[in-house]
């Protein structure tokens, strides 16, 4: 089983996470990697986990590196949140069934992409902007931490839980193969969704970015992988542009998407006027992130920040919640003003929609163009193979003639076949003969490999009792470290109970008399033990003597004893070499039998001895568990008896807090009387005077 490497962060035990059990479990699968779904008490989460291959312990250790480096230490509302990892443990309490070693994240079920190109859900300029903040928001906390995505953010990476719960997906295999530790054997084709910017002509002569320097700056095209920890500022000198600026490209590129409502392709450019009739705020940011290359953009040389980027959009957030809200009166001069915006707008709306159809309709008529020249060319094969169906007709009316020369020929060559398939019948008559022959004389070799493989059965079954004696002594050797950690325990209970209970005495006394007498056929066993070893070498080497008779029988058979012999001659010769030799073997067979018989008795002899000091064994046991019967009843008995005490002890408390009632109010009695005699005292006075 293989042992992956420990987690000492936050820990989750196997038997707290739990599988679903349906088939959409399983969200993603590569050959290396996989995430499925899952639960961790009442919570859905998500499992990333290494599938079995020849990588899985370096791309585990690589996983949990990243992980620690930049997800764990890192948290921020705008991620999805890690949860833990699962560590190996045997215990299982719930009856789903448990996850390998995986790390657990919390789950969104839906991304951006859903909302855009699964459910067709158009978003309102304030929600637009309020996914844009977020984001940003989450871009700003790694790049303040020297981090960066990695230029990784699509509409797929960005997870929703409405629209004021917007949460970046960071870790998986892009992340973990962008750390720089990964191992060289995988594939980098995960890499190929990620966005890259051109530079400008005079910087793509200084910079090498993966990118050919005459593209469009419209362009989309695969990024070059960067680790996440050698992100730079926009300050350094050496660099055109920063996996931060890439980073920015990409969430302009995600802001385009959002006002489009297409997918990020080189179509998507064409719709760069959407943003700005849906903010003209949002039009600047895509200048400033490098989306729209402009000329006032190029003249910019402060450089662009994800700072301002969210301050942007963060100053009119309140400008588009109350336009939203409010569209009356209020926001024109009159009300016949109103009617006439409205009236311009709508005539701007129809304008559009008249020029995208005319552009789908040029769009279709050069489609309609390329459909007529395919027609042409396909007019012009069709001729072509009327030419080739032509000369193929006379082709065949030549190959008719040949063919009927050729059956000439054939009945020709079937007489000729007719007279050699006689003369091979008379050499076939012939050669079944010599065939009967080789068929004797392989049925005699046959005969003599059957009985080498008998012999060689033999050996094998010589060595597996050999393996079994052995494993024998092993079990005798572990069955005397076991009587004497008994013999230890047992010393160790009879000395507390002497010390405690002076009348065991004596049986203690006859335990150990037994003991002696166990350890006295131990050893006695041991002899027999070492006796049995040295029979079974003996008979190691009575089979290495036969393995070496073998080799020597096999090299005589291989030379040729006939000389210049006739076959009846031969075959005599050999029939006799072999029973010979067969003979010496089965003799030397059967003295490695009667050895095997020996050890079979002596081994015998061993199992009734370790039968008798299983028995003794017993004996011992059941009178150590009549001892600890005896010592526990009496313990029990020690702690009633301080049970009564500590009763009594209470009721003598009890009766000493009951006198000391008794003679504070005895005390509080005759101070009364003395008061009440000196108040008398002073009554006797006054009247005396008076």
């Amino acid at each position: 089983m293989e042992c992956l490497v420990p987690w000492n962060g936050l820990a989750l035990e196997r038997w707290e996470v739990a599988l679903d059990e349906d088939k959409n479990s399983l969200l993603a699968q590569t050959p290396h990697w996989r995430v499925s779904k899952g639960t961790c008490g009442d919570v859905n989460v998500v499992f990333y986990s290494c599938r079995s291959t020849p990588l899985k312990l370096e791309l585990w250790s690589v996983a949990l590196e990243t992980l620690q480096q930049f997800i764990a230490a890192h948290p921020h509302p705008n991620f999805v949140q890690f949860l833990g990892v699962v560590t190996p443990s045997e215990q299982v309490q719930n009856d789903a069934l448990p996850p390998s070693e995986c790390v657990v994240m919390e789950h969104l079920p839906i991304s951006l992409y859903d909302v855009l190109h699964r459910d067709h859900i158009a978003l309102s300029r304030r929600e637009i902007a309020v996914i844009s903040i977020q984001i940003l928001r989450g871009l700003l906390f790694l790049h303040r931490k020297q981090q960066s995505l990695g230029v990784c953010l699509t509409s797929k990476k960005v997870m929703m839980g409405g629209s004021n719960n917007v949460k970046l997906r960071r870790f998986g295999l892009e992340l973990v193969l962008r750390s720089g530790n990964a191992p060289a054997q995988l594939s980098t084709a995960t890499l190929k969704t990620s966005y890259e910017i051109t530079p400008d002509p005079q910087q793509a002569a200084k910079v090498t970015t993966g990118c050919d320097s005459n593209s469009s700056p419209h362009s989309l095209s695969p990024s070059p992988s960067r680790s996440p920890a050698t992100v730079r500022t926009n300050g350094s000198s050496d660099v055109g542009f920063t996996t931060i600026t890439q980073d920015l490209f990409a969430f302009g590129v995600l802001l385009l998407e959002m006002c489009a409502g297409d997918k990020p392709t080189s179509e998507l450019f064409n719709r760069i006027s959407c943003a700005k009739q849906i903010d003209p705020v949002f039009y600047s940011v895509l200048e400033l992130s490098g989306v729209i290359a402009t000329e006032k953009r190029r003249q910019i040389s402060v450089p662009v920040t994800t700072e301002g980027l969210l301050a942007m959009l963060v100053a009119n957030e309140q400008q588009r919640a109350v336009e939203e809200q409010r569209l009356s009166s209020s926001s024109f001069s009159c009300f016949l003003y109103a009617d006439r915006y409205f009236v311009t707008r709508e005539a701007e709306q129809v304008e559009i929609k008249v020029r995208e159809r005319e552009r789908r309709g040029e769009i279709d008529l050069k489609r309609l163009a390329a459909v007529e020249k395919e027609l042409l060319e396909e007019q012009k094969n069709f001729a072509i193979l009327v030419l080739q169906l032509e000369q193929s007709q006379r082709e065949k009316a030549q190959a008719l003639k040949n063919n009927q020369r050729l059956q000439a020929q054939v009945q020709t060559s079937e007489q000729i076949k007719r007279e050699s398939d006689e003369e091979i019948g008379r050499l076939v008559a012939k050669a079944e003969e010599q065939t009967e022959q080789l068929v004797a004389l392989q049925a005699s070799l046959d005969e003599e490999h059957r009985k080498v493989e008998t012999l060689q059965l033999g050996k094998i079954s010589d060595a597996e009792e050999k393996q079994g004696l052995l494993f024998e002594i092993l079990k005798l050797k572990e069955d005397k470290r076991k009587l004497a950690t008994e013999k230890e325990e047992i010393e160790a209970a009879n000395a507390v109970i002497a010390r405690k209970v002076g009348r065991e005495k004596e049986t203690l006394e006859d335990l150990e008399g037994r003991l002696a007498q166990a350890i006295h056929r131990w050893e006695e066993e041991q002899h027999v033990r070492r006796r049995a070893e040295r029979q079974a070498e003996s008979t190691s080497r009575q089979l290495l003597q036969m393995e070496e008779e073998r080799c020597k029988y096999s090299r005589v058979l291989q030379q040729s004893p006939t000389g210049k012999r006739g076959p009846e001659a031969s075959l005599s010769y050999v029939l006799t070499l072999k029973d010979k030799e067969i003979k010496e073997l089965s003799r030397k067979l059967q003295e490695a039998l009667d050895d095997q018989t020996a050890l079979q008795a002596d081994v015998d002899q061993l199992e009734a001895g370790q039968n008798c000091i299983n028995v003794e064994m017993e004996k011992l046991l059941s009178q150590r568990d009549e001892t600890q019967n005896e010592f526990l009843s009496m313990r029990s008995q020690l702690e009633e008896k301080e049970e009564v005490v500590a009763g009594l002890y209470e009721k003598l408390h009890a009766a000493d807090r009951e006198i000391e009632s008794l003679k504070n109010r005895i005390a509080d009695f005759e101070e009364e009387l003395e008061r009440q005699a000196k108040k008398k005292e002073d009554e006797g006075i006054c009247s005396y005077f008076y």
